[in-house]
């Protein structure tokens, strides 16, 4: 998928080619093949837009967009509705064979005063060492004299997605302490990461607490809550 330059005021004032487009329409219809595409187009549209606007982000930028893929899709929901005003339910008319669900989320929550508002844009743009949102982590060398667990086996983990390593720094890869029990990765973790996808999400994911399932999922996973804690991710990232 490429985005070009144009010039503004043209497809929605973003760098939108029109091979774009049509690509992202043959997803669509390949997805949907109830769907005729002629009620994708719009939506092929409305998905290049976004997808140019991505495209000039940093790497860094999208990587720290992903960890937050829940707020992502609650904001998209709030602009498309606000694009669409009055005839908002346009955008969802689409004719299928089958009754579709509307889902009008969960909105954007109340409005905060300006000063509250350049608070946490502040805190939100100061650098957060790993350790402090992520919990103690180590090496694997250090994970060797605790544990006793050699780099072969524990890349093996890692390469299973039993254990998360985050990246510090640009090549190095640390892991967070709490995911072990007596040396060894807390089943149901590969679950969990192959339902999410980014391991950085999954591991945020798993330690934020969680009342629907009575806590932080990762602590649910240490009580033997496998299929409970698994059954939550389906939910959220599925």
């Amino acid at each position: 998928m490429v985005a070009t330059a144009r010039k503004p005021g043209t497809d929605m004032q973003l760098n939108v080619s029109r091979a774009a487009i049509a690509d992202i329409l043959d997803v669509l219809a390949r997805h949907n093949p109830g769907v005729p595409k002629s009620a994708l187009k719009d939506t092929s549209k409305i998905v290049a837009a976004v997808a140019a606007a991505a495209v000039r982000l940093s790497e860094e930028q999208q990587r720290r967009i992903l960890t937050h893929e829940k707020v992502l899709k609650k904001a998209m929901e709030s602009v498309v509705a606000d694009l669409a005003g009055e005839d908002r339910e346009g955008l969802l008319a689409v004719k299928t064979s089958k009754p579709v669900e509307v889902s009008q989320g969960e909105g954007m929550g109340d409005l905060l005063d300006e000063s509250e508002g350049r608070r946490r844009l502040a805190a939100i743009a100061q650098p957060v060492r790993l350790e402090d949102w992520a919990g103690p982590v180590a090496g694997p060398s250090e994970i060797e004299r605790k544990f006793g667990t050699r780099r072969s086996t524990l890349h093996e983990w890692q390469k299973r997605g039993s254990v998360i390593g985050l990246l510090k720094g640009e090549r190095k890869h640390v892991f967070p302490l709490a995911q072990f029990v007596d040396g060894r990765p807390i089943e149901g973790m590969s679950q969990v990461v192959r339902i999410i996808g980014n391991r950085r999400a999954a591991w945020e994911w798993l330690i934020q607490s969680k009342p629907s399932i009575g806590g932080a999922p990762l602590e649910r996973l240490r009580k033997g809550y496998v299929s409970q804690v698994v059954e939550a991710a389906e939910r959220d990232f599925g």
